[in-house]
């Protein structure tokens, strides 16, 4: 009859999220156990909350440990917003000074009138 038991390394022994074990055979056909690490969110968008692509999904821990490029997006916003959000962002100060110019156009057009 096969021993399916293996006693664990840490002294804590309920059942939690953070202490969740897999039990490995290892090649002396020994049960051992294997703690599971907690999966990491990555980081998301402020404003939409998708995730940001581009980014791993690591511990704050590792990603300070990470290199620069490999922490962020490079491009405006990059890490805090997604390229939609920055796309729109783009688009909508574009379009804003276009209207302003627009304005200040006007008013100079009728001034000129007005002096005539």
């Amino acid at each position: 009859m096969v021993d399916n038991r293996y006693t664990l390394r840490r002294s804590l022994g309920f059942h939690t999220i953070r202490n969740r074990v897999a039990p490995v055979r290892t090649p002396g056909n020994k049960l051992v156990a294997h703690y599971i690490a907690k999966r990491q969110n990555g980081p998301h968008c402020a404003e939409t909350g998708k995730r940001i692509n581009g980014i791993k999904c690591v511990k704050t821990c590792e990603l300070r440990r990470m290199k620069k490029n490999q922490r962020t997006v490079s491009r405006p916003y990059g890490g805090v917003y997604c390229g939609a959000v920055v796309k729109d962002r783009i688009i909508n100060a574009f379009m804003e000074e276009e209207a302003r110019a627009a304005q200040e156009r006007k008013l100079a057009n009728e001034q000129k009138k007005k002096g005539k």
